[in-house]
């Protein structure tokens, strides 16, 4: 599972969007992409929301964790170093 820490200190860059539909589809397109990032770099609110879909969502692709990629591509490029891969504990 994929998992932000400190939404606060989202840039807002949206290079996680940019590579995740990059790995869906070949194409840098933010509607491409299963993460969403909403922030209003204009407002006096830091905090980002951030989406990560993992349901079908409006033709969103699902978030597969960057299957057949070293690893998850917006773990591995976000510059701020929030998003997190945190893998499932087996019982």
């Amino acid at each position: 599972m994929i998992t932000i820490g400190n939404p606060e200190n989202c840039t807002g860059c949206l290079i996680c969007e940019m590579v995740c539909s990059f790995h869906h589809t070949h194409k840098f397109s933010r509607s491409n992409s299963s993460i969403h990032v909403n922030k209003d770099i204009f407002s006096l609110e830091k905090r980002a929301e951030i989406k990560i879909f993992y349901e079908p969502d409006k033709g969103k692709p699902v978030c597969d964790v960057c299957i057949g990629e070293e690893a998850a591509l917006c773990v591995s490029f976000c510059p701020e170093n929030l998003i997190k891969l945190e893998r499932e504990s087996e019982p």
